[in-house]
């Protein structure tokens, strides 16, 4: 059972969603995100290519996603940048500024001596042109190494106290550290507190739990021993880390698992002032993908509702491919129920199928939780045009924010016509609603979803 932590944020509770299956620019999956909400935008950083050859290391393309349509937009190179490890953006204006890793690179290698993957050693922060080619080398690029850093470093923004925070790693641990944002912006680099360092077990006693050291939990695969880094953020006195037990298995792929599931993914918050563990929960939302590993960590404020979200997302496989990949982002709430219930996402409008029109009330849709479970609520009515729905169709798209990982369906009222007065709708993750029972002897010319209200995940 999880803990409500400082922020208001329940590891264990429940989770709306931000973004779904969104097709990214490159093949490779996703590495890290973070959102301009003044403008309205979704940034998601992905490695330029998975082969990372001696021309790309360190190569990255960060795309550019509208945050309400999920609508992929377009996207800009990095080249030289490193892996994005995590990653944060500043608006200014009509502009985004966006902060991340940059070369000078430090290099991974597999035991054969190969390069396995570049980080870059520094933190830069560049203004975000559509379409265009950064390199990291370029004088124009203000840089930041952490002293004393050792190998990767990334960086991450609390937007609600205005604070970059850099990871960074120096005599084998990794650590953390806070700056004035505006500050850091103008090349100030004054550390505002205390640096928090993560804890492992060298030379500490058998009881010493190490941070990084995979958790006895039910698989149904043996997992790697040790965590992977998927990213991180800080919201006050509150360090979330995102990491990821994948599966153990050979090269075979007859032996790669077929469940969605490469691996298990963690959420784990820190107090900042104790360095303490507050609570560590495997992450189970958007557990529908075809191929579900855990991308990126940020913190928002929502400018609809002014609610602080934790943001965590999630890689899968783009369906009818092997290596293109696309993004789902969702997120833990700040602020509790009110008698009972949590709105997760407020009533929208449905994208009506050609042919399809609003009925008295047009129909919309929203996401509550109640009681630890989330519903889909559906409300109004739609009509067909003549001579109606003669077969099972599409009706309806859902926002990304409804569309479910699982299909979801209810029976519904529909025009009484010889006795047949109900018809089943479903929705699946594309967020395409579709009507069933309708035939061409026995149409369906109006449908009334007042009375869907249907567990979402």
């Amino acid at each position: 059972m999880g803990k409500t932590d400082a922020n208001g944020v329940d590891l264990s509770g429940v989770t709306g969603r931000l973004v779904q299956t969104v097709d990214l620019e490159k093949g490779p999956a996703p590495q890290a995100i973070a959102t301009d909400t003044r403008n309205g935008y979704v940034f998601v950083l992905q490695m330029e290519s998975g082969s990372q050859t001696d021309t790309e290391q360190g190569n990255m393309r960060l795309n550019r996603i509208d945050r309400l349509t999920g609508e992929f937009l377009d996207s800009m190179q990095l080249k030289g940048f490193g892996h994005g490890i995590s990653m944060g953006v500043e608006p200014q204006g009509t502009d985004t500024y966006v902060w991340t890793e940059v070369g000078p690179l430090h290099l991974t290698k597999r035991a054969d001596g190969t390069v396995k993957a570049a980080f870059g050693k520094a933190v830069t922060r560049f203004l975000y042109k559509k379409d265009a080619i950064l390199d990291g080398n370029s004088t124009e690029l203000r840089k930041f190494t952490p002293p004393g850093s050792t190998a990767g470093t990334g960086p991450s923004i609390d937007p609600v106290n205005n604070l970059l925070c850099v990871m960074y790693h120096q005599s084998g641990k990794r650590r953390f550290t806070r700056y004035d944002l505006a500050a850091a912006a103008a090349g100030n680099w004054v550390p505002v507190g205390t640096t928090f360092v993560m804890r492992d077990c060298d030379g500490l006693p058998e009881t010493c739990v190490d941070e990084e050291a995979t958790p006895a939990v039910p698989s149904r695969y043996p997992l790697e021993p040790t965590l992977t880094s998927q990213g991180y953020t800080v919201l006050g006195d509150v360090l979330y880390w995102y990491q990821w037990a994948p599966y153990l298995y050979d090269d075979d792929p007859a032996t790669l698992p077929v469940d969605g599931f490469p691996g298990v993914a963690f959420l784990t918050s820190y107090s900042w002032t104790t360095g303490e563990r507050f609570d560590r929960q495997v992450v189970t939302s958007a557990d529908g993908l075809t191929r579900r590993e855990p991308e990126g960590a940020a913190v928002e404020v929502d400018p609809a509702t002014g609610e602080t979200r934790l943001l965590f997302g999630f890689s899968n496989t783009v369906p009818g491919s092997t290596t293109a990949r696309d993004v789902t982002i969702s997120w833990y709430p700040t602020k509790p129920a009110v008698d009972g219930v949590k709105v997760l996402a407020d009533w929208e409008d449905l994208t009506l199928a050609p042919g399809v029109s609003p009925g008295t009330q047009p129909p919309r849709g929203r996401l509550i939780a109640l009681a630890g479970t989330t519903y889909l609520q559906l409300r109004g009515t739609l009509t067909c045009d003549a001579p109606g729905l003669t077969a099972d169709s599409g009706i309806a798209t859902l926002p990304h924010r409804l569309r479910p990982t699982h299909r979801t369906r209810a029976n519904v009222p529909r025009n009484n016509n010889t006795g047949r007065c109900v018809c089943r709708i479903e929705a699946d993750i594309t967020g395409e609603l579709r009507a069933y029972g309708a035939y061409s002897d026995n149409p369906i010319t109006w449908i009334d979803l007042d009375g869907v209200s249907v567990a979402w995940r």
